[in-house]
C-alpha cells in the first residue's frame, strides 16, 4: 500500500528501568539487545525488546547516559504526546490467562479504578468491531490490547485494500 512495511518500535521513557522491563518481560516481550554510552558508568541507556518478527518496544530509561535530550522525569499526561499504543492478539483468552499468570492487571478501559478482566466476559466490544481491554505500564502509558472480528473495521479495510491492489 505504501513505502512502509509495518510499525517497527515504539520508543518509551522509563523512570524504573528494572520495573519496565520487568513488565515488558510479562507482556511476552524478550530483550533483543541494549546500547551502551561510552563513559566510565557504561550502563545501558537503551533496550530494544522484541514483541514479533520485525518489531520492538525500546526502553530508555530517564536517569542514564542517554547520548540524546531527554526528560528527567516521565508522567503520564505531562507534555504527552502519545496517548497509547496497541498490541494484537488472535487469542484474547489465552492472552489474558498469561498476563494473569504474569501478574499484569488488565482492565476494561485504561482510566483509574476501572473493572478488572478477569476473563473473555469482561472484555469490551469497541465500536471498531474489535474486542478491547488495557494494561498500564510503569510509567502510565496505556496499552490498548486488541483482538480483530470478522467485522471489525480494520479487518474489512485490509480486505478492501487487498481487493483493490493497495496492499
Amino acid at each position: 500500500m505504501g513505502v512502509f512495511k509495518n510499525l517497527f518500535h515504539v520508543s518509551i521513557f522509563c523512570n524504573d528501568i528494572e520495573k519496565s522491563l520487568e513488565f515488558y518481560k510479562g507482556l511476552g516481550c524478550q530483550v533483543a539487545f541494549h546500547l551502551v554510552e561510552d563513559g566510565e558508568d557504561k550502563k545501558p541507556w537503551d533496550y530494544y525488546l522484541k514483541l514479533c518478527d520485525g518489531q520492538y518496544i525500546e526502553l530508555q530509561p530517564c536517569k542514564g547516559d542517554n547520548p540524546h535530550p531527554h526528560p528527567k522525569e516521565s508522567n503520564y499526561y505531562n507534555n504527552q504526546t502519545m496517548w497509547h499504543f496497541a498490541l494484537e492478539t488472535d487469542n484474547m483468552s489465552e492472552m489474558i490467562e498469561t498476563l494473569r499468570k504474569n501478574n499484569i492487571l488488565i482492565t476494561a478501559f485504561p482510566e483509574p479504578g476501572s473493572k478488572e478482566v478477569k476473563t473473555i466476559d469482561d472484555v469490551v466490544l469497541s465500536p471498531d468491531g474489535c474486542f478491547v481491554c488495557w494494561v498500564v505500564d510503569p510509567d502510565g502509558n496505556p496499552i490498548e490490547l486488541m483482538e480483530q472480528t470478522g467485522h471489525s473495521y480494520q479487518r474489512l479495510a485490509d480486505l478492501r485494500f487487498q481487493k483493490e491492489g493497495m496492499s
